[in-house]
């Protein structure tokens, strides 16, 4: 009876996997794009920002102190409005209403409203992506990931009550766990497809909005300070004292925040360029491994642990039936690669804004009224963010050489290929042989004991393609199969170039 299942199982996740693959390329073939504008590290208007920054004698210091007539009565507005929001319904409501009034508002209220707006498309997310995780413990045998989300999740909300227990928080909690009155089952998610499709005609375009918003107001702007009250965080009760309640959002603030933005665009984007369709089931199969799934579908749960070798395996044999990780580019269309394209230049855009923050807090004395102390930005306490700035400026500009600072090796990368002429597969940046030998071996000791150890190197990565790699990494031509090991190793003690370079990197295992 138990083979039957199996084999019964087996066909249901075969069927299903092809038809989510249908799914995608019907649901995509047509999609337009969404562009992204490239922003200049050496853009006019912001090297004339610069110089008048620079020579400006204003300091963001320790004698900057604000309180509460710093901050407009739109603000206020806003503030009091939100310290009276108890439900997900209220919250809702008041996002939606401070959105269609934004034109309407100062410029301080506009600036934290575009950052706070990015919640909108994200009401219920959480039981929106319910069955995704909960269709998968029947046929998928998906346990262990069901259990592993909502554990996540329940962690996320019980610390959230520990350390922020008002009825803000509760709020903020229904909002994203919790489905609206108008919302109907239609509104859940079946199939990882449909919620990509979501991200990028419900979130992206929140996201680019709050980014305009933010770059309207930010422009000529170096000697503006927006005042964030923190009882917006914290909730009714707290900050009775006023100590630290208001915190100065100035030009550093702002590049920062764009820089994030940026980042999130480019992180949506990439998860949308490739077919994620298997990546529930496959993390229960891992999961199986681990000991953590006791399903009947769990051929692995005896297993001590997963090695490199049995997890490329899971991801290769998906890759193989059910397409997972595989570029959009279905049906003759350019659908994936041009996601791609655009995905490195939101990248490049997030670390031009990080840039500049970094350099609008040089020669600022320090302040704890400022969002971010310029205190742990400049150079003599902080020596190595330069060089981590200017590793990522070269990185996501073109083929640079990076360097690792403890041994001098050094490994050239070009990151923008990656995302110009992306992998139709990212499977075949992964591994393809592992170290083999005896998973135990027994060694004798003085007394003639046997004593069992176990190899744990057995099946761990140890070549990789390099005709695959060198594309990303010219340095890999004409190298040894294990060259992707050494070249990970400089990239990590580079620094700053993980933090670009992370994407292609994850393969390297």
């Amino acid at each position: 009876m138990n083979q039957f299942a199996k084999s019964l199982g087996l066909t249901l996740v075969l069927s299903t996997s092809a038809f989510a693959a249908k799914n995608v390329k019907e649901d995509f073939k047509n999609y337009k794009v969404p562009q992204v504008e490239e922003v200049s590290f050496d853009d006019a208007e912001f090297m004339k920002e610069k110089k008048e920054w620079t020579k400006s004698k204003r300091k963001i210091a320790s004698a900057m102190s604000f309180n509460g007539s710093d901050v407009s009565e739109d603000y206020k507005a806003i503030r009091d409005q939100w310290l009276k929001v108890t439900t997900g319904d209220q919250m809702e409501t008041l996002l939606k209403q401070s959105h269609a009034n934004y034109a309407n508002y100062s410029e301080d209220a506009k600036y934290f409203l575009a950052q706070m707006h990015t919640a909108i498309p994200l009401r219920g997310i959480i039981w929106r992506l319910r069955p995704l995780f909960e269709n998968s413990k029947g046929f998928l045998g998906n346990k262990s990931t069901h259990v592993t989300a909502v554990q996540a999740v329940r962690g996320a909300v019980t610390g959230l009550k520990i350390f922020l227990p008002t009825k803000q928080s509760d709020a903020s909690i229904q909002y994203f766990t919790e489905p609206s009155v108008e919302m109907s089952k239609t509104d859940q998610f079946n199939s990882i497809a449909e919620f990509q499709k979501y991200l990028l005609e419900k979130v992206v375009p929140v996201i680019n909005e709050s980014i305009v918003r933010i770059q309207t107001i930010s422009k000529g702007g170096s000697q503006k300070v927006f005042v964030w009250d923190n009882k917006m965080a914290f909730g009714r009760g707290t900050f009775e004292d006023e100590v630290q309640r208001y915190v100065g959002n100035g030009v550093a603030e702002m590049n920062m925040t764009l820089a994030a933005l940026y980042r999130s665009y480019h992180d949506i984007y990439v998860y949308c360029a490739y077919n994620q369709e298997s990546s529930i089931k496959i993390a229960g199969e891992i999961g199986s491994h681990l000991g953590v799934d006791s399903s009947i579908f769990s051929s692995k749960k005896n297993d001590l642990g997963i090695t490199d070798q049995e997890r490329v395996a899971i991801v290769k044999g998906a890759a193989n039936k059910s397409n997972f990780l595989e570029l959009r580019n279905y049906d003759g269309s350019t659908f994936g690669s041009q996601l791609m394209k655009h995905a490195w230049s939101a990248l490049k855009n997030s670390v031009v804004y990080s840039e500049r923050a970094y350099q609008f807090l040089q020669g600022r004395d320090s302040s704890k009224a400022m969002g971010i102390n310029p205190m742990f930005f400049q150079q003599e306490n902080a020596p190595n963010i330069e060089k981590g700035i200017s590793n990522m400026k070269a990185v996501v500009q073109g083929p640079a050489e990076v360097r690792d600072p403890v041994s001098g090796d050094t490994v050239t990368i070009n990151l923008p290929a990656f995302y110009q002429e992306p992998p139709q597969s990212l499977s075949v940046l992964m591994a393809t042989n592992f170290e083999g030998g005896e998973v135990q071996k027994t060694i004798k000791n003085k007394s003639g004991e046997s004593l069992v150890v176990r190899n744990y190197l057995h099946g761990r990565s140890i070549a990789w393609d390099n005709n695959a790699w060198k594309k990303y990494v010219p340095s890999a031509e004409g190298k040894s199969a294990n060259y992707m090991s050494e070249a990970r190793r400089i990239i990590h003690y580079s620094l700053g170039t993980s933090m670009v370079f992370g994407l292609p990197d994850m393969f390297v295992h």
